[in-house]
């Protein structure tokens, strides 16, 4: 992603750091995650994060015309496909490797032993009981 296709395409591949992580942090590291400090850590707050970051880039490098793939895995791979249908003005695209999107709890679409169930049921084929 970074070197590969960054290069063949000329892309500007940019990591934003989320809030509460990394240097990031609003309050004392300490303290940060605890009530109240903690109610600026929502998904919500973290998108408008990133819609916020693309238009500071497009305006830095005169890059308004340029599409924006937001990538990630896991919980990154969630965010990528909610910014993406969340503000599909900002975000032409999304790679969402191993994103759970759909797994929250009494989701009966997404129960979450489903993942277990078929890891389950794979292994069973490959390794059957004697």
């Amino acid at each position: 992603m970074t070197t590969t296709l960054a290069e063949e395409y000329g892309a500007l591949v940019v990591f934003g750091e989320h809030r509460y992580f990394g240097q990031s942090f609003p309050y004392d590291r300490k303290d940060a995650f605890k009530a109240p400090l903690n109610r600026y850590l929502t998904v919500e707050n973290t998108m408008m994060d990133y819609v916020e970051l693309i238009k500071m880039i497009r305006t830095k490098y005169d890059a308004q015309d340029k599409a924006v793939i937001t990538f990630g895995g896991s919980y990154g791979g969630m965010l990528a496909a909610w910014l993406r249908f969340k503000f599909p003005a900002t975000f032409q695209g999304a790679l969402a490797a191993s994103a759970p999107i759909l797994q929250f709890r009494n989701n009966p679409y997404a129960p979450l032993e489903g993942a277990t169930d078929i890891l389950t049921a794979d292994f069973a084929a490959v390794y059957p009981e004697d």
